[in-house]
């Protein structure tokens, strides 16, 4: 087997039960080992290099999960969200193939909405060893590793919740092999048919140099309906009279399964075993994505059905990642170093409806009777990453891992809002001075350069043979610079008698920095030869930044006026901190039974919230309050019989405020004892695999699996909170409300059957079985709401209503049929 596990010597007929039994990110997978006289259950030794080194999982004393190759094919895990699902203690927020970066959770850190432009930024990804923030499309993947806490002793970049990494399979010089993919299916609520395939080839060139090639490709259909899109920008009325069919017509479009994606990867390693003791590693990974609109419907802003979404525009998304890294790997005797340099470029172009917003600022956007806008959006990231890491390979009581990293980002954006022949009705009633042909009416631009470097590691002592205790320390520093700037063209040309191409961009220049230290401590005992318990105390931290406004003048401040600048206290954002208390076990129970659990305690202190400058009440990320989190997470195995095995996961996580949050959510305030939103308090899956051989040599295996979750609050304090605000001349508390809600839990069942032929395997699988209708999260909250319980959007002048409000939801019964040829 060539995916990171030990081998294990198995009849054919029992090789279905391996794969069956690798359904989840369990700590071990459960396989059939023949006796002279009986079949007896034993448990694979999954080896993974979170720890830096070679180790079988059961034996780290950290909380980790590691997903096999194998396992993510069987159970069609094709993003971190489907993985996520049967990992404890991490939380994906789907929105669809339009987020470029699904927001990912770790036991409850967040302070955030859910919707578009929320992220929590408490988890690091990893392609191999480099930094890479992208929903990799998992294939020839040799495993995942999910680490769950603070894992800043161990890797480069700094991670308040823990680090996801994906570990490619490397070239093989020992033989030529080929592997041929492809799926079909059909979702109930798409008129189209999904289609995925896939190659990997594994070309020797000499003994000691070999190339690896992958290339897929991922057609989904989308099952969104756009059915009130404008026929013509400017032109066409958005909120037509719906009682009359011709009116409906002559203005809108309909577009059918409008969130599809069309994805091509491809990854290419070149691998050189120059010597004994070299090894060097040549990566470029490439990944294109051509997204349509949004996972989103507006049934309560709009009385949409229940898979249509009610935005005025398309919203299309092209994104692309890319990546080339250089590995070298030397085997130094005392120690293993590993140097590694690579480079990640990202770009994007999108496209997205931006009615809402600016009818939301009542600035006359309303009096326009077929007033629409959308904005278009620019992106240009580029990182270059280093790292010198050292791990020993000594005998004797001490082990040791220590490492330089630094990591270097640009990146590069713009914003452009247009309203079509708004410019004309300005100078038609207004008195507007002249047209703006482009239709530009706000401009915004962007550029970032952040740089962190860290010295990090760890020290072991086997105090015993059974008693061990680990010591981590990091000491980073962090700097950033932004400068930023505004433009409004339309206003300028049209109301002013600017040039009407004109772009004057007002900009301004931030600068900040920060340095810290780290600690960890870990003990770790061996009650007995199947089991471990260890106790792990780590911190955690996020970056910081700046708010890009300048700081006020000794004049400003004292001139009492509003002022487009922030005090000098309010510049740059302090990293947020954690302290991770945790205790856990590792064992089995019997030959049948293997489990991992951990309880733990997080102290969250200094939270990034948005807050408000204190002159001009200008939007900023500020530091305060103070949040806990404390859960429960359990994994694992049971072997049923030796064709039937059951696994399991489950998390209860209970995180909130433990201070007031002044301003957390606008300008309303929230008590200490608020839920944090994203996560669900209970959340868990089983899956029941039953193997056996059928036709005389051929294995079957079936697979029936259930993810469950509780509900979620999509804003601090969800329906429940009671916030607050402080009338500023009695300093009266004035209630708020803010649309919070709790988003309905749900349970969603799989089923697939398995047959693996010689060198083929053919499944046929149902995913969302009963065709589970489920909400995955909330674009802005139910405030946008006239009623929040039953909508409809905010209305406005000239008949139109706000559909800024939305739900994202989970993807309908999919039905299907995927095969694999290798050789």
């Amino acid at each position: 087997m060539d995916n990171g596990h030990r081998s294990i010597d198995i009849k054919k007929s029992h090789l279905a039960l391996a794969i069956a039994c690798a359904a989840l990110p369990v700590p071990q997978a459960v396989m059939a080992q023949e006796s002279d006289t009986q079949i007896k259950g034993v448990f694979e030794e999954v080896v993974v290099t979170a720890s830096r080194r070679e180790e079988n999982v059961m034996e780290i004393p950290i909380n980790i999960s590691a997903v096999g190759g194998e396992k993510i094919e069987d159970l069609r895990l094709d993003s971190i969200s489907k993985i996520a699902y049967y990992t404890p203690g991490l939380t994906v927020v789907d929105r669809g193939a339009r987020d470029e970066v699904p927001d990912m959770l770790v036991r409850g850190l967040n302070t955030g909405g859910l919707g578009p432009g929320f992220s929590s930024g408490t988890v690091a990804m990893y392609l191999g060893d480099i930094p890479l923030q992208v929903d990799l499309k998992p294939n020839d993947l040799e495993r995942v590793e999910v680490l769950i806490g603070p894992q800043g002793t161990l890797y480069g970049q700094g991670t308040m919740g823990g680090a996801i990494r994906y570990i490619p399979n490397k070239a093989d010089p020992s033989g030529f092999s080929a592997k041929f993919r492809g799926t079909a299916s059909s979702m109930s609520e798409s008129s189209g048919l999904g289609q995925e395939y896939g190659a990997t080839l594994n070309i020797p060139i000499t003994d000691t140099l070999a190339v690896r090639v992958n290339a897929d490709s991922v057609q989904d259909p989308g099952f969104i309906d756009y059915n009130y899109v404008v026929r013509e920008s400017g032109v066409s009325n958005p909120d037509p009279d719906f009682s009359d069919p011709e009116d409906v017509a002559a203005n809108l479009r309909r577009v059918k399964d409008a969130n599809g994606e069309d994805t091509t990867s491809t990854r290419i390693n070149v691998r050189w075993l120059a010597t004994d003791w070299l090894e060097a590693n040549l990566w470029h990974y490439y990944q294109d994505t051509k997204a349509e609109g949004r996972q989103l419907t507006h049934r309560l802003a709009f009385n949409t059905g229940r898979y249509e979404s009610a935005m005025r525009y398309e919203e299309p998304n092209h994104y692309t990642n890319k990546l080339t890294s250089l590995e070298l790997t030397g085997d130094l005797g005392f120690a293993q170093a590993t140097m590694v340099y690579g480079r990640s470029e990202y770009e994007e172009l999108g496209q997205r409806d931006q009615t809402d917003l600016l009818l939301d600022l009542d600035l006359g956007y309303d009096s326009f009777p077929t007033f629409s806008s959308y904005t278009r959006e620019i992106v240009d990231d580029q990182s270059d990453t280093f790292e010198l890491r050292m791990s020993s390979q000594h005998e004797g009581p001490f082990k040791w891992v220590a490492g330089y990293f630094q990591n270097k980002y640009v990146g590069e954006g713009t914003s452009e809002e247009f309203t079509p022949y708004f410019d004309q009705f300005w100078v038609d009633n207004w008195d507007g001075l002249q047209l703006r042909p482009d239709s530009l009416e706000y401009f915004s631009i962007s550029n970032l350069e952040e740089k962190e470097s860290a010295f990090y590691g760890e020290l072991t002592y086997d105090i015993t043979d059974t008693l061990s205790v680990t010591g981590g320390y990091r000491r980073y520093q962090f700097e950033t610079a932004e400068v930023g700037g505004v433009a409004f063209p339309l206003f300028d040309t049209v109301a002013f008698g600017e040039p009407q191409d004109s772009i004057n961009v007002s900009s301004t220049s931030t600068q900040g920095e920060d340095e810290g230290d780290l600690f960890k401590l870990n003990a770790a005992w061996d009650i007995a030869d199947d089991g471990m318990v260890y106790f792990t105390y780590s911190q955690g931290y996020r970056n910081g930044g700046v708010n890009a406004y300048p700081v006020c003048t000794p004049e400003q401040v004292a001139s009492g006026e509003q002022e487009p600048c922030i005090e000098s206290h309010e510049k740059f954002i302090n990293p947020d901190t954690i302290d991770n208390y945790e205790v856990g076990y590792k064992g089995r129970f019997g030959d049948r039974v293997s489990m991992t659990a951990a309880i733990y305690h997080i102290k969250w202190e200094d939270l990034q919230v948005a807050s408000a400058s204190n002159i001009s009440s200008l939007p900023i990320t500020g530091n305060g309050s103070a949040a806990e989190s404390n859960g429960l997470e359990l994994q694992g195995t049971w072997l049923i019989t030796d064709n039937l095995d059951l696994v399991f996961s489950y998390a209860h996580t209970k995180a909130e405020l433990t201070e007031d949050a002044p301003g957390l959510v606008g300008d309303l305030s929230v008590y200490a004892g608020a839920r944090l939103p994203g996560h669900a308090e209970h959340q868990g899956s089983l899956n029941l695999n039953y193997t056996t051989t059928v036709l005389g040599s051929y294995d079957l295996a079936l697979n029936y699996g259930l993810v469950f979750a509780s509900d979620v609050y999509n804003l601090v304090g969800g329906p429940d909170d009671p916030l607050y605000m402080i009338d500023e001349d009695t300093d009266e508390i004035i209630p708020g409300d803010r649309g919070g809600e709790a988003i309905p839990g749900y349970a969603v069942h799989h089923l697939s059957a398995t047959l693996t032929m010689d060198n083929w395997m053919v499944q046929a699988f149902a995913d969302n079985l009963w065709d589970k209708y489920y909400i995955t999260g909330t674009r802005t909250n139910r405030s946008n709401l006239e009623d929040e319980n039953n909508g409809p959007g905010v209305g406005w002048g000239n008949g139109f209503t706000q559909r800024s409000y939305g739900q994202y939801v989970g993807t309908p019964r999919t039905i299907g049929a995927r095969f694999t040829y290798a050789f």
